[in-house]
This record gives structure tokens, C-alpha cells and sequence, in this order.
């Protein structure tokens, strides 16, 4: 499945001195800290977005604290944009794959703009 079918979103991580975490969308792989979008699994079995959560993926190389969550997995961006973003691991030797815990449970990779099934 392509990844811009999943309404993809480079995003930052924020924490607000009084300990709040936010996620701000930025326009560009070079401003992001990480990266959103629809479960490929989900977004299959429901037809489209309706009913479909979202995988957050953040960048350990980007200056994402260890702390944050959604955790423990972190990935390098690698590509231009969406159509062509690779998430690998960060650092290297790490698993490159994306775990869902709970829920649907999805196991998979993004790789050159494709979401795939682990």
C-alpha cells in the first residue's frame, strides 16, 4: 500500500515546560522529528480512514527524547518526502520494523513510499 494513501504527516515533538506532549505537523522531512499516518491494516480492513488510528514513528537522530512515547522503537527518515520515505533503524543493527502493541497489532515496514506487512 502507498504511504500517501495514508495520509501521511511529517510531525515534531513538543513538551511544554508543564510536561505536555504535542505532536506539530511540519512540512518537510527536514523539519521532521517523526512521522504519521493511518494503519495500513486498519485502513484495509475498514475501507478508508473512517474508524482507522494512526502509527506515530519517531526519530531517535532527529533529537527525540528517549522518554517519549509513543516508544521504544525509533527510526531514521530516509527519503525526500512520502513517496519515497524509508523508515530505518536508528541506530543501525535495531529493528527496522514497525510493532503496533494492542489494538490491531500491525507488524510491518516503510519502505521506498510503501507500507508493507512484516
Amino acid at each position: 500500500m502507498r504511504l500517501v494513501d495514508l495520509d501521511p504527516r511529517f510531525i515534531r515533538y513538543q513538551r511544554t515546560a508543564a510536561g505536555r506532549v504535542s505532536f506539530i505537523a511540519v512540512q518537510s522531512i527536514a523539519e521532521a522529528q517523526g512521522v504519521r499516518f493511518l494503519c495500513p491494516k486498519c485502513f484495509a480492513a475498514n475501507g478508508g480512514a473512517r474508524g482507522t488510528h494512526v502509527v506515530i514513528c519517531l526519530s531517535r537522530s532527529a533529537g527525540v527524547p528517549e522518554d517519549a512515547r509513543p516508544g521504544p522503537g525509533r527510526w531514521k527518515l530516509e527519503g525526500a518526502g512520502y513517496a519515497d520515505l524509508t523508515l530505518n533503524a536508528d541506530p543501525p543493527g535495531t529493528a527496522r520494523s514497525v510493532q503496533v502493541s494492542g489494538g490491531c497489532n500491525w507488524h510491518g515496514f516503510i519502505e521506498r513510499g510503501e507500507a508493507r506487512d512484516a
